[in-house]
């Protein structure tokens, strides 16, 4: 099978998110199943692209955005909406890049993520899926005007009228299967559950190490108010009061909070008016290798987001063997088994989860059960050759209804 994914985030030009991290999983569990894939992806602005590359059997195709300028984006009015116009000229350069494979790659079918329409113009020579991720329909009821710099809105639309008209919708949680029930009008049968994949050998826990000393609690992700990074603040004076000798890390690049500005700063008065700001460190976006670092160190990882779907950075703690934390919020509750393979609170409560991490602080044995038995899970249902294999048996069953469609 030919396979291409047409996504501008992917590694490691314009990787960092969950998006890059899925398609370079599932490429690479799809290639050793035997299938040759290709990428559509964006053209680095201020990275040494290269406009094609064959990076570990995969070919690379990077194309250049349009209004790459940040000038665009400062105009009176009109550049809140320089992004839809942006996303539409991106679309129409996938379609373009699409035709000019033809001669030396046939898709049998191609894969696009649910955000920024990239398939808007698409090839109908070709069938294509959309994965569902995080799409703006759900993502502009969680940021204020100041917190996003563009229109939400009309990006919306353009990826409901993608996401409507794909031969084959998946999604890696039953709880974003029904959102996409909702907003799109799709049949939520239709909708196929295939899970994000992540490489368990390379996640995976430090055989060498010890308990850090001091215990470390971990947060990864953006600095927002989705991620929950003041719920986690919040816990913080609550779990330093009953447990001594603990550290607390922040990893992840600094967001606008809801008024605009810094959202580290915010966080940085907040902790140093309760009075444990020394207790807090906080590092930026990180390599790869730095993620797995902090990963393998922590005692506790806590993930206290408002939203999200089928996060990577849950996967990849789990994946290291890390006890977790987690907030009752989106697809989340799939992914855990409170009690057993981590802990589960009522989101937004900085109460409750400052009450399950002491918990966990105070408990090396129930920090190793969970952690084993989260990281059998995640080997279970969620390692490479399980994803690649779930995501071949989508793209069948897709391909033959297709086929049956032009038949009858």
């Amino acid at each position: 099978m030919n396979v291409c994914f047409a996504t501008r985030f992917y590694p490691p030009d314009t990787g960092g998110g969950g998006i890059a991290a899925y398609t370079w999983y599932v490429a690479r569990g799809l290639v050793q199943r035997g299938h040759r894939v290709c990428v559509i992806s964006q053209l680095a602005p201020h990275v040494q692209s290269k406009p094609f590359q064959e990076i570990d059997g995969i070919n690379v195709y990077r194309i250049p955005a349009a209004f790459r300028s940040h000038r665009w984006t400062r105009l009176p009015i009109i550049g809140r909406h320089v992004r839809f116009l942006r996303d539409v000229a991106y679309a129409l350069r996938v379609r373009k890049t699409l035709i000019s494979l033809e001669s030396s790659f046939i898709p049998d079918i191609v894969e696009y993520a649910d955000i920024d329409a990239e398939g808007l113009f698409h090839v109908s020579l070709f069938p294509y899926v959309v994965k569902l991720h995080t799409s703006h329909a759900i993502l502009k009821h969680f940021y204020t005007n100041r917190q996003a710099s563009y229109a939400m809105t009309g990006i919306a639309q353009l990826e409901k009228h993608v996401i409507r008209r794909a031969d084959g919708v998946s999604s890696p949680s039953r709880w974003l299967a029904q959102e996409a029930t909702r907003l799109y009008g799709l049949d939520d049968s239709g909708i196929s559950r295939v899970i994000n994949p992540i490489d368990t050998d390379y996640y995976s826990p430090d055989v060498i190490s010890e308990d850090t000393n001091p215990a470390l609690v971990l947060y990864v992700g953006r600095l927002e108010s989705r991620k929950g990074a003041m719920v986690f603040a919040q816990a913080i004076p609550i779990i330093a009061k009953a447990c001594t000798n603990v550290r607390f890390v922040f990893l992840g690049a600094d967001r606008p909070n809801p008024s605009g500005t810094s959202q580290q700063a915010e966080l940085e008065a907040y902790l140093e008016q309760v009075g444990v700001i020394n207790l807090v460190q906080f590092h930026g976006h990180a390599s790869q290798e730095t993620f797995r670092d902090f990963y393998r160190r922590a005692t506790v990882f806590v993930m206290p987001s408002l939203f999200e779907n089928c996060p990577y950075t849950l996967l990849e703690a789990m994946a290291c063997g890390k006890p977790v934390v987690v907030s009752r919020a989106g697809g989340m509750i799939e992914m855990i088994d409170d009690g057993e393979t981590g802990i589960l609170f009522d989101a937004g409560d900085s109460e409750a989860l400052a009450e399950a991490t002491i918990t966990l602080l105070g408990s090396s044995r129930l920090r190793s059960e969970l952690g084993r038995a989260g990281r059998e899970a995640i080997i279970r249902g969620y390692s490479l050759p399980v994803g690649a294999a779930a995501t071949e048996q989508f793209y069948q069953r897709v391909l033959h209804q297709h086929t049956s469609l032009e038949t009858s």
